[in-house]
């Protein structure tokens, strides 16, 4: 069994629990993963990890800084290695230094990153998922205060996503009730009272926008295939497409593509980023 387990990222995104082995396993958290933990804006939920690991230390959980030299420094010309991020180069020259020592067992890195598990193998560091390291750790006496925390972490990410989605998905259907009647809305509003109320409308949804990110990337997400799908309904005929309908068919698919970005960006700190980055 490696002496030391060195956690990246993304694995204590996905499996926070994975702090309550610490009283068995030699648990590693390198200080770049905590600095990438607590730079994120307002609304990140990373801190919430941050805040876990900070309890977790007593228990066992060592917080490593990178050393300044190495015997096999990692070369930047190496093509492997430019593949890596700042926080990835701190873990593997961690890793690389563990190795080096005489007499301490092979260290093993945890991440679901596949570049840096590329690039470990390249030096012959071992490297597991997350869910691996779980798995062969089910049996370990586990420490259930951390346990219970992280379980807490879990299910305020799990309704957070939820929730955001949701509401995404509501507020694009009221978007489509409101244009669908549009024409008795402009009729009982003054010309006025539309040169107002739009600015007013625009700074309401970039406050949106600003607060809840991942909530209004699955709105636009919504509204930009609504508006592509206008095309189309009530008479659905390629015959009947021209110039116009191209163009407001372009348009819905460039919403779509901004709102899946503001969901790519919502999902930063979440459990979901792992799989969003795979996917694109």
């Amino acid at each position: 069994m490696p002496s030391r387990y060195i956690i990246d990222t993304s694995v204590l995104l996905e499996h926070p629990q994975i702090l309550s082995r610490a009283g068995n396993r030699k648990i590693v958290i390198p200080k770049a993963v905590m600095h990438e933990l607590s730079c994120r804006g307002k609304g990140s939920k990373w801190s919430d990890i941050a805040d876990l690991v900070a309890s977790a230390i007593p228990a066992g959980v060592h917080i490593v800084d990178a050393p300044e030299k190495l015997k096999n420094d990692l070369i930047q010309s190496d093509r492997n290695a430019q593949r890596l991020s700042g926080a990835d180069f701190d873990i593997a020259r961690i890793a690389i230094a563990y190795a080096e020592q005489q007499g301490v067992d092979a260290p093993c890195v945890v991440t679901n990153d596949k570049a840096l598990a590329y690039f470990l193998s390249s030096r012959n560091i071992k490297s597991i998922a997350g869910s691996e390291f779980i798995g062969k750790s089910k049996d370990d006496t586990l420490n259930k205060e951390i346990e219970e925390k992280a379980e807490k972490v879990v299910f305020s990410q799990r309704r957070y996503l939820i929730t955001s989605f949701v509401l995404g998905v509501v507020a694009s259907a009221v978007a489509n009730v409101v244009y669908s009647n549009i024409d008795l809305l402009i009729s009982t509003i003054t010309v006025w009272g539309t040169m107002v109320g739009l600015p007013i409308l625009g700074l309401v949804l970039f406050w949106y926008r600003e607060n809840f990110r991942l909530s209004y990337g699955a709105f636009e997400f919504c509204v930009g295939v609504i508006m592509s799908y206008y095309v189309f309904f009530p008479t659905f005929s390629y015959s009947g497409l021209g110039v116009t309908e191209g163009i407001q068919i372009l348009g819905g698919l460039y919403v779509m593509v901004r709102g899946l970005d503001n969901i790519g960006k919502g999902v930063i700190g979440t459990r979901l980023e792992s799989l969003w980055k795979k996917i694109f």
